[in-house]
């Protein structure tokens, strides 16, 4: 039966089978029947049995195989049917997996749907790829079926419906998810614990306290709500069932801590009634009782201060009696006061633990919504981690949106001050005391937090920064809302203008823009905050509590110190970014002042008024107050208690000022001054900075401490002197003595040097030529504290003389403090430190030493100590340097070895050091010869280790492991054995000829990242051959990942002799520049056994650039090699490069995703020669994963990829061919010429962006009658292409941008029907698109179009030639490019139309029915733009753009006019002969431009617009609104009656010589949105706003009061005949204005003030122009808002103003 069906089926194929493909198949059937016969035979000899299992296992299996071949399309059919089944279970548990991420109980997926989901994705990505071959080979053997591709086809089709059809079994799933697990949940057991790190911390260390048996008192402290109780019971609990505590003994203390109360509730634990009544007698009770229990554990929950544990009853435990304590507070000092001898912080919760708890408490369950659930996340993060705050609001599911501010101490202090919080305090010094302590006690207290924000000054109070707790600081402010307090805060604008209820304070310092209300009552308020505010003047009117005022201002929301004057009790103002001050004198009762990034605006005359200022801060002041304070300014403010000049110099004169400041207590000075008057001494001062000839240091930053003293050039002892007993910072540069006076004994001195000392903790001294000591002290009494002790940070740089930096007796120096030491250029230096010195170093961190030419050692060591150096090196006195992470040592010449023998073992854990050019050194760690063997096998373990140029180093004794590891200009081998475990190792410039073994024997396994660059000897990597080694290492290199080699000139291979096993098995990335000797890319494996595994097999990348002898990139067997991993190839500049992959390799780059290759001139093909046709017949070539393919100047390139490998490219997005001079095709055919035909189409369905630039020879995309589908194509960019002639490319996306540049059109024709953006260049010499180049019919869709340099276009459609076409066809156009939105032509010449149409031609089609944007530029034959008629209304267009157009004449020819409604941009430019602003006929319907409009003119001066100045026809109607103004028939009309200018803002008209005004007075309520006005170099204007006599009639019950509401910057330049702004009469108001600039007008006789309550500017012409060319020019204005005084005040007439609006 078998074989008639094979039979039939043979049949019925037979004529579509050549006779090769019919011979192979009757032997094929043959050999079928010949196993039947064998069947048969077995049939009759064998039982039932037997012969099912026959049939099971010989017949089944080749019914199986011939189903592959003739039941193919059923297998198809079986494959897209389970293909849908799978989609729709994916749609399902993808919906499942959503909603489960939402519900608390499946917070995380089960990792089997995960993989199920992946599966999927993958299987459907392979079901399109079958797809994609199918369709392939369907039509490449349409007629004759290839039947060994069927075979193999229809298996792998059958295989994947199995693997879908298992996968849509197994996609219902018991569960999606589950729960999370919490960190350390373990630990907790209530249901009221969340596990946090913080809590776990916590409790761990709890946990290990209660074990030690010194630690009595534990304390707990954190903010209330962080869950301090919760953790303490959990303890409780957890030592019950660990049986570590008998006992556990909860009290809660509170606030009103009662003895007796807390003595009852112990006595009920312990089941003990009181026999006495008395405290005391109940105590001793206690104790008595306690004494007896063994191991009790008493918690003190929420203690608010001190308690004395023996008047409660409680002994501590000590020799296994007593008890062990848990105290949990809010305040840190109640633990300190307890003397707890472990303290422990709670902090709040993380973002994700605080969500978790979240939802537990709210009870989010899988039927909450969506939009509940963001929005409950939102209120979780305002908790901002408190957990009481979390549960409270959980519920609530809202909140008030919340913000928190840095606060900076000092602006606290000066708040107190100007409230009188503190009452009268005798000085700011005393204020500030206060402050600090109420601060601390707050952050004791959990109530306030300290802010991580850096101070600037560092002075250790004013600088600090701290800040609330949002719902701290919400709980408060409910409080002042909700107590009857006399004392109210509004700290948001909306809680402002909700409630008109005068309040106490206001706080809006958030960063946005805001408008402060003006019309609210503050007769209470008494502190104002505001940043970023528009505030009117008349707001402060009624605030006449007013004591504390901060301004900072941005842009030009300013407001006017004129205002300030209504504040009759103000005591406190901050002002930043201010620029006028005038007024500022007025506010006499001022006690605090600070202005801050301020420019001068007579400052000192207002300054010297204010004589209550107790401070003045003029920190980063920007002027030179020297040259702006004439004498006895400052004099008068003789109640000074702090000045700060910091930033801005002073002369020498201040110092005669300072001496008046009495009661002066902090000063911050920056002076210049070479010369101090004789007699002057600072006074003595509590904080102080002053800098003397500030310069810029070598060392860059600067420092900042309390008490600080910077000198440059001379040192003026005897007047500094009284500052240096408490001096904290100094700094020295260019003074000439061989000491610092006030660092040394050796002269006469009015302070202790010892004292000064103790005292310093930052020093720098720099360019000091003669210094030869920083420090030196010959005596030192026996029982004074250590020297320098407080020091943390010493920097000494340029001191040629320096010998030693520490003359002092080193018994009495301790460098315990030192954290930072930079020393430079200190060529005489010999070292640094002693032994003993340096063993004081525990806290140093970073030590620079650069240019210290003669410095032998860092650390002395006396010659022949080393046995006794030797036997302390693991005694406590050993050095260590257990803080030291960074240390450079650069350019010291006689430096010899970097560490000294009494180095402990231990030392430099985690240390990152870096040694260059230090010529002489030989070890970095000092072995003396006595000691090597000792030092065998020493191991120092770094964080990064970087040498480079040292050629003397033989350190190869003490072993060197780091992480980073980089070696320049020095043997490896100085470093034997060493970075074994480094995992990125940078080599440059060794001399070494190998890697492995010659520097490291055992094979640098741990290297993950290798660097080479400049190696010159270095042959190999590896080099196991017996010249090399007789014991090579076994493995090499195998974890490296990324191998970068560049600028090698030796190298041509990684590896000599036989391959160490695993070598390069895990590289990923490989980069090779500049290796002159390589010539095939594989030579650098060199041989391999037949039994190594595939080098390169996980390679991900692959770099070569610059390889000039470089012919192949592999070469050898075909299946030598395997790329499976490889995504990225990158090809640069191999000049001799013939070929790049086998087709075997082709079949393995399954992931290439990137191809680029530039400058490789002798590229012929991407494949070896011949292999290509002999694979035609296999399987077809693929790179599934390939999207970037991009082939740069390869001048001998053919083609690109053949047309086989082009059918397998399903992912390709990008193709750009350029500049390859003999590329003929694309996609090519080897072998064409042959006389073959061949017939196809190519698929490329993930094409996007095509670009063939100059590719001078290119014919063709494809082979000949080969069609291109690429359906998702959205660039094509075809320059340089003139021989193209066949682009067949269809099912282009619809929105694509075509750029054509030097190319015809014919060949992309049909692109031109979806194509939707079109670029077109240099394009030919045919006179018009439409109908010469292209149809109408092709254009319909586009929307976008750009033409460039169109040498011989004159306009886009022919109208007269495509109305006969229609007509041809019985047809009449609708509607000419009735999609396009935009439209450029630029530079083309001979253009003079966009649509071209002869006389007589009618036609009622529209004409560019959506164009929005219009843009003509350099087209200098044009004179209309539209010359005809019927162009219609353009209802969208919003921007026209007319540059360097010399022939324009108008926009609309004849009696035409443009109607364009919402016209927001019209923009003409260049000398033209623009003539048509008339209008001979009756204006019907005007334009409105709207939005933002900028209308421009610039340089026109055609002859008639000098007609165009004002109206000068007789109105013969009047209309309200002049919607219609009939005009007469022959008089032209002005500017502005060719557009309505509703809604234009911006205003400019540049070198347009005949226009005499610009905008009639009558139509100035047209510009109620005008913001910006220029008008520029315009030789004829006499009035910005016109009037003549026409108007007479029609004006003259016009108002005289005009206001323009909205107009922000007037610019008016070098318009010589100007003579007013406005007709005479008139008043201008301008209540926005910003900038007012008037120059170069000398007859302008308008004049102009300001309301500096208001800063309305007010201009006024009171009389006419009377003034001729000879008179001479009046001052140009310049008024800017910020400076409201530079126009004179205005002063309101008698009459009522009733501004026009």
């Amino acid at each position: 039966m078998f074989r008639h069906h094979l039979s039939f089926l043979f049949v019925v194929h037979v004529k579509c089978i050549s006779s090769t493909i019919l011979l192979k198949l009757s032997r094929f059937v043959i050999s079928i029947q010949i196993n039947e016969m064998a069947e048969a035979f077995c049939l009759a000899a064998a039982s039932n049995a037997v012969g099912t299992l026959m049939v099971d296992y010989f017949m089944k299996p080749i019914e199986r195989r011939i189903r592959y071949l003739f039941r193919f399309h059923k297998l198809i059919e079986d494959l897209h049917q389970q293909q849908k089944n799978l989609k729709r279970e994916q749609t399902r548990v993808e919906e499942d997996v959503k909603e489960a991420k939402l519900q608390i109980q499946t917070q995380v997926i089960e990792d089997y749907v995960d993989e199920w989901l992946t599966n999927v994705d993958n299987a459907l990505k392979d079901v399109q790829n079958l797809d994609s071959r199918v369709e392939e080979n369907k039509r490449c053997f349409c007629c004759c079926p290839n039947w060994c591709w069927r075979y193999q086809l229809g298996k792998e089709i059958e295989k994947t419906t199995v693997y879908i059809s298992k996968l849509v079994e197994d996609s219902h799933f018991e569960r999606i998810g589950h729960r999370a697990e919490l960190p350390a949940l373990e630990f907790f057991t209530s249901k009221d614990i969340l596990a946090s790190k913080s809590s776990t911390a916590a409790f761990n260390k709890i946990m290990e306290a209660l074990k030690d048996d010194k630690v009595n008192m534990i304390g707990v402290w954190g903010m209330g709500g962080v869950g301090k109780t919760t953790l303490v019971k959990e303890v409780g609990k957890k030592t019950k069932e660990l049986v570590c505590f008998r006992k556990v003994i909860e009290v809660v203390v509170s606030q009103n801590s009662i003895i007796e109360n807390i003595q009852d509730k112990i006595a009920d634990f312990l089941d003990l009634p009181f026999e006495k009544k008395t405290k005391e007698g109940r105590a001793g009770e206690l104790w008595l009782q306690l004494e007896k229990e063994e191991k009790v554990i008493i918690i003190l929950d929420d203690m608010w201060n001190e308690v004395h544990l023996k008047e409660i009853g409680i002994p501590l435990n000590e020799n296994g009696k007593g008890c062990k304590i848990i105290l949990t507070t809010r305040r840190k000092t109640v633990c300190e006061s307890m003397e707890c001898q472990v303290i422990i912080p709670m902090d709040v919760l993380e973002s994700d633990e605080a969500w978790a708890l979240f939802r537990i408490k709210a009870k989010l369950n899988e039927r909450v919504s969506r939009d509940i659930l963001e929005e409950a996340e939102k209120v979780a993060k305002e908790c901002k981690g408190l957990p009481v705050a979390i549960v409270t609001l959980a519920a609530a599911l809202k909140s008030t949106k919340t913000q928190d501010h840095s606060i900076k101490v000092e602006d606290l202090v000066r708040y107190a001050w100007g409230l009188e919080l503190f009452g009268k305090a005798d000085s700011i010094g005393e204020v500030r005391i206060e402050v600090l302590e109420a601060i601390d006690y707050l952050k004791d207290s959990c109530l306030l937090l300290e802010d991580e924000a850096e101070d600037e000054d560092g002075d250790g109070d004013g600088g600090r920064y701290v800040k609330l707790h949002d719902i701290v600081r919400d709980v408060a402010l409910w409080i002042t809302s909700e107590e009857k307090s006399d004392f109210m805060i509004k700290s948001r604008l909306e809680l402002l203008n909700k409630s008109p209820e005068s309040c106490n304070a206001i706080s809006l310092l958030d960063s946005g823009k805001k408008k402060f209300p003006d019309r609210l009552m503050h007769s209470k308020l008494e502190i104002l905050l505001l940043k970023n505010c528009d505030v009117q003047g008349t707001c402060f009117l009624g605030m006449k509590e007013l004591k504390v005022l901060s301004l900072t201002v941005a842009d030009t929301r300013v407001v006017s110190l004129y205002a300030l004057m209504l504040l009759p009790k103000l005591r406190a103002l901050h002002l930043e970014n201010f620029e006028d001050f005038s007024f500022l004198g007025n506010l006499r009762t001022l006690e605090i002042l600070s202005l801050s990034g301020s420019k001068f605006e007579g400052l000192a005359d207002e300054l010297g008024r204010l004589e209550n200022l107790k401070m003045l801060d003029l920190t980063d002041f920007s002027c030179v107050v020297s040259s702006s304070f004439p004498p006895n300014v400052i004099r008068r403010l003789s109640q000074l208690e702090e000045l700060y000049l910091r930033g801005s110099k002073m002369r020498n004169d201040i110092f005669l000022e300072i001496k008046f400041f009495t009661r002066l207590t902090r000063l911050h000075l920056e002076v210049s001054s070479p010369h101090f008057p004789l007699d002057f001494e600072f006074p003595e001062l509590e904080k102080y900075k002053i800098y003397i000839n500030l310069e810029r240091s070598v060392f860059g930053q600067t420092f900042d401490a309390a008490r600080s003293l910077q000198i440059y050039k001379v040192f003026p002892y005897n007047a500094v002197f009284q500052l240096l007993g408490n001096l904290e910072s100094l700094v020295v540069s260019d003074i000439k003595d061989e000491y610092v006076e006030c660092l040394t004994n050796k002269t006469q001195q009015k302070v202790s040097v010892s004292m000064i000392l103790r005292n310093l903790k930052q020093v720098r001294i720099e360019h000091c030529s003669n210094l030869k000591v920083v420090f030196q002290m010959e005596e030192v009494e026996e029982n004074e504290a250590p020297l320098l002790s407080n020091l943390k940070t010493l920097d000494l740089g340029m001191l040629p003389d320096l010998s030693c930096i520490w003359e002092l007796p080193t018994q009495h120096v301790r460098l315990e403090s030192l954290v930072h030491l930079m020393i430079k250029d200190c060529p005489r230096l010999k070292s640094l430190f002693s032994l003993s010195l340096a063993q004081s170093l525990v806290l140093l961190e970073k030590l620079y030493i650069s240019d210290c030419d003669e410095l032998k050692q860092i650390v002395t060591e006396l010659e022949g100590d080393e046995g006794e150096i030797s036997s302390a090196i693991n005694s406590h006195t050993s050095l260590c340097f257990p803080k030291l992470t960074k240390l450079d040592v650069i350019n010291c010449d006689g430096l010899e070895y970097i560490f000294p023998m009494s180095l402990a073992p231990q030392g430099l854990q985690g240390l990152t050091l870096s040694i260059g050019y230090c010529c002489q050194l030989k070890q970095v760690f000092r072995v003396s010869n006595d000691n090597m063997l000792q030092h065998q096998q020493s191991w120092r373990s770094l964080s990064s280790f970087s040498m480079d140029g040292c050629p003397l180093l033989t350190d190869s004794l003490v072993h060197l492991e780091a992480e980073k590891a980089s070696i320049k200009r020095v043997r490896l081998s100085a470093f034997k054995d060493s970075f074994k475990t480094s995992k990125e190792l940078r080599l440059s410039e060794i001399k070494d000829h190998n890697l492995v073994p010659e520097a490291n024997e055992d094979g640098l396994n741990g290297v993950t990242s290798l660097r080479l660059w400049d190696c010159d000897d270095l042959e190999c990597l590896v080099d196991t051959t017996t010249t090399a080694t007789k014991n090579g290492p076994t493995a090499a290199f195998t974890h490296l990942e990324t191998l970068f080699i560049a600028d090698m000139l030796r190298l041509e291979a990684l590896f000599k002799g036989q391959p160490a096993q695993g070598f390069l098995k895990n590289l990923k990335h490989l980069e090779v520049i500049c290796c002159y000797k390589l010539q095939v890319v594989d030579e650098l494996l060199h041989d391999r056994e037949e039994n190594q595994e595939y080098p390169l097999s996980n390679l991900q990348s692959l770099i070569l650039s610059d390889l000039p002898e470089l012919r192949r990139i592999f070469k050898g067997s075909p299946h030598s090699f395997t790329l499976q991993s490889l995504k990225y190839v990158h090809i640069y500049r191999c000049l001799n490069l013939k070929s790049l992959f086998s087709p075997s390799l082709i079949q393995s780059l399954v992931l290439l995703e990137e191809l680029k290759i530039w400058g490789c001139d002798e590229l012929v093909t991407l494949f070896t020669d011949g292999e290509i046709e002999s694979k035609t017949s296999s399987l077809p070539l693929r790179l599934p994963k390939l999207n970037t393919l991009s082939i740069n100047k390869c001048s001998k390139l053919e083609y690109v990829v053949p047309i086989t490998l082009a059918q397998g490219l399903p992912a390709l997005e990008s193709l750009s061919v350029s500049c390859c001079a003999e590329l003929k095709q694309v996609f090519g055919m080897p072998n064409e010429q042959d006389g073959v035909q061949h017939h196809g189409s190519l698929l490329l369905p993930s094409l996007q962006d095509l670009k063939l630039s100059w590719l001078r020879n290119l014919t063709s995309f494809v082979p000949q009658n080969y069609i291109v589908k690429a359906p998702s194509l959205k660039i094509l960019d075809a320059s340089g292409c003139s021989k193209v002639m066949n682009l067949p490319i269809q099912q282009a996306n619809n929105q694509l941008e075509l750029t054509l540049e030097g190319v015809g059109l014919s060949a992309f024709k049909e692109l031109l029907c979806n194509t939707k953006d079109l670029i077109l260049k240099k394009f030919g010499d045919h006179k018009n698109l439409v109908p010469d180049l292209v149809d109408m019919k092709h254009l319909d869709g586009l929307t976008s179009l750009s033409i460039n340099n169109w040498r011989g276009g004159e306009c886009l459609v022919d109208i007269s030639q495509a109305m006969m076409n229609f007509k041809c066809n019985d047809q009449s156009p609708k509607c000419f490019l009735q999609n396009l939105k935009i439209l450029r032509v630029v530079n083309c010449g001979k253009f003079s139309k966009i649509f071209r149409m002869d006389d007589g031609t009618e036609s009622n089609a529209h004409y560019l029915p959506k164009l929005e944007i219009m843009e003509i530029q350099g087209c200098s034959s044009l004179e209309y733009v539209f010359p005809h008629a019927s162009v219609g209304v353009f209802s969208h267009l919003r921007n026209i753009v007319l540059v360097e157009l010399r022939n324009l004449r108008s926009i609309v020819g004849g009696n035409n006019f443009l109607e364009a409604p919402i016209l927001e941009i019209l923009y003409i430019q260049g000398r033209s002969a623009f003539t048509n602003f008339t209008f001979p006929k009756e204006v019907k319907k005007c334009v409105s431009l709207k939005q933002e409009l900028s209308f421009s003119m610039e340089d026109i001066d055609g002859e008639d617009v000098k007609s165009c100045n004002m109206i000068n026809t007789e109105l013969r109607q009047k209309s309200s609104d002049f919607e219609n103004i009939p005009l007469g028939t022959s008089e032209p009309l002005d500017l502005f009656n060719v557009i309505r200018l509703r809604e234009v803002r911006q205003l400019t008209i540049h070198n347009c010589n005949n226009l005499t005004c610009i905008i009639p007075v009558m139509f100035i309520r047209n510009f109620p949105q005008l913001s910006f006005l220029e008008i520029k170099s315009c030789e004829n204007i006499k009035q910005i706003i016109g009037n003549d006599d026409i108007l007479a009639s029609s004006s003259s019950s016009q108002d005289p009061h005009l206001e323009f509401p909205r107009l922000k910057k007037i610019v008016l330049e070098n318009l010589s005949k100007l003579e007013s702004f406005s007709p005479v009469g008139y008043h201008l108001e301008f209540p926005c204005l910003d900038l007012l600039h008037i120059k170069q007008c000398s007859k302008l006789i308008t004049s102009f003030s300001a309301d500096y309550l208001t800063l309305i500017v007010h201009a006024k012409t009171d009389q006419a122009s009377q003034l001729n060319d000879t008179n001479p020019s009046r001052e140009a204005i310049f008024w800017r808002r910020r400076s409201p005084t530079l126009l004179p005040q205005y002063k309101e007439e008698a009459e009522e103003i009733s501004p026009f609006k």
